[in-house]
């Protein structure tokens, strides 16, 4: 008798094993969690929109970063041409008589017209030797650049062939001419009359410097102190 309720004893222990095994086995598959193919596609295009948007805001900072650069590179080169035309262009220097005689000193320049000009200057580096305290000095504008050439011998040989580039992605370069009888023009009849440099006006940029898609453009007047 023990015996028998021994083994139904352990009959029945291994079948409430069993069922709370399957249970146990029904809970876990119950509690665990799936991801189906919708929720992966929502997530795809959440993550998508996500790299977009960071990746604008990325390329926009590039983008006025270097449109910044350019604009600076552009007025930087303008700048330093004006500056150095400005310069030299105010020491034109004056003959000692009037040629017409209108009673005004007239001045050496050799070529003007609008996109050149050639004159002679006093020279802002002496060395004691008079022979070398004037210097004929040539801008031009040539290809997509200012030259600048100094050094030739005379104002016959203006505006010359040489020179140095003073400034590059140039794409306007202009000059007009106040002369001693008031009126302006950008070709002279005759250069010695000139009184004032117009290097743009309005209307008509001086300098125009292109880099990238920025454009800088300058206009100056310059009073020759000789004349």
């Amino acid at each position: 008798m023990k015996v028998k309720n021994s083994r139904q004893y352990s009959v029945n222990s291994k079948q409430e094993r069993i069922k709370n095994l399957s249970t146990v086995c029904c809970l876990r598959s119950a509690n665990q969690k799936g991801v189906t193919l919708i929720e992966l596609v929502i997530v795809m295009v959440l993550m998508g929109i996500v790299a977009l948007i960071v990746a604008n805001a990325l390329s926009t900072g590039i983008m006025g970063n270097l449109v910044t650069d350019n604009r600076k590179e552009a007025l930087d080169q303008a700048r330093v041409a004006m500056e150095r035309m400005r310069r030299e262009i105010r020491n034109v220097m004056s003959l000692e008589r009037s040629i017409d005689g209108d009673g005004f000193k007239d001045a050496e320049i050799g070529t003007a017209n609008g996109t050149q000009f050639c004159f002679r200057a006093t020279n802002d580096i002496t060395d004691g030797n008079p022979a070398n305290d004037t210097i004929i000095i040539s801008f031009r504008f040539s290809g997509n650049g200012i030259i600048r050439e100094d050094g030739l011998a005379n104002l016959a040989a203006c505006p010359g062939a040489g020179g140095n580039i003073l400034a590059t992605n140039v794409t306007a370069l202009n000059f007009r001419y106040i002369l001693a009888d008031g009126s302006i023009t950008s070709t002279p009849a005759d250069p010695t009359d000139i009184r004032r440099v117009q290097i743009g006006w309005a209307g008509t940029p001086g300098i125009s410097v292109t880099v990238g898609n920025e454009t800088v453009s300058l206009s100056s007047e310059v009073w020759p102190r000789n004349l």
